[in-house]
């Protein structure tokens, strides 16, 4: 990619507090852009403070906390130049004390509906050589075992990725997802921490362990960089060969 093909460039990353969100940030302002990162909450020791670094406190899952932001951005920046929705939760059906109605609401409305509409309140800000990268999931593609709403939301994110390259690509957007495995995260520790699950998982895989935060954010750089020109509406699936693996 072009040396300063981000540099001053807005970027905006929800989910950029930790795990591969924060690594994406890191990421971006390494190549000089100037990120937003979008989070409900912040860990000071996680990066260091930046001139290039705004960091947003946000409830994503609040319509009206996203049009505010939108109304801020709009205000200060004339073109964006990415947008990363890497933000998402993860809940386990199992429990018998669950509320089976807001464990779907709060799964959707942050892994689908405020994707759409940070995208929906931001579309006048992008232009031909604006990006979008969702982050969806394996998941979406097969069963994880007592998290119906978790597969079926990035499931729609996949669908979303695709309508949305549709949609913006009159105007010169492009619009692609990056689809995680097994990767080392808060949201995967209990199952790389235990021996048995993480054999089980990494037996699946060709290559026989969990990816780094790396992975992912160097995925995402590639897919809002000019060096995927031509890519528009796919899904880069990024597992060590798990959905690939035969019998």
């Amino acid at each position: 990619m072009k040396s300063n093909e981000f540099y001053k460039s807005p970027v905006i990353i929800t989910g950029g507090g930790n795990g591969s969100g924060l690594q994406i940030v890191k990421n971006f302002l390494e190549l000089g852009a100037h990120v937003y990162s979008l989070d409900i909450k912040f860990k000071k020791k996680n990066i260091q403070k930046s001139k290039k670094l705004e960091q947003v406190k946000i409830d994503l899952s609040k319509s009206k906390e996203i049009i505010k932001f939108s109304n801020y951005i709009f205000k200060k920046e004339k073109n964006i130049k990415c947008i990363v929705n890497n933000a998402g939760i993860t809940l386990d059906q199992s429990s018998n004390t669950l509320d089976v109605e807001k464990y779907w609401d709060e799964t959707f409305d942050i892994n689908v509906k405020a994707p759409f509409l940070i995208v929906n309140h931001l579309k006048k800000k992008l232009n031909k050589n604006s990006t979008i990268v969702n982050i969806t999931s394996i998941s979406g593609r097969i069963a994880m075992k007592n998290n119906p709403a978790y597969n079926s939301s990035k499931a729609a994110l996949s669908a979303l990725t695709r309508s949305l390259a549709f949609d913006l690509s009159e105007i010169g957007v492009r619009v692609n997802s990056v689809s995680p495995g097994y990767i080392k995260t808060n949201m995967t520790k209990k199952s790389y921490l235990s021996k048995k699950k993480r054999k089980s998982r990494t037996d699946r895989m060709m290559i026989k362990n969990f990816g780094d935060s790396k992975d992912i954010a160097n995925a995402v750089v590639f897919l809002a960089s000019s060096q995927s020109s031509y890519i528009n509406g796919e899904e880069l699936v990024v597992d060590g060969g798990l959905l690939k693996k035969g019998i």
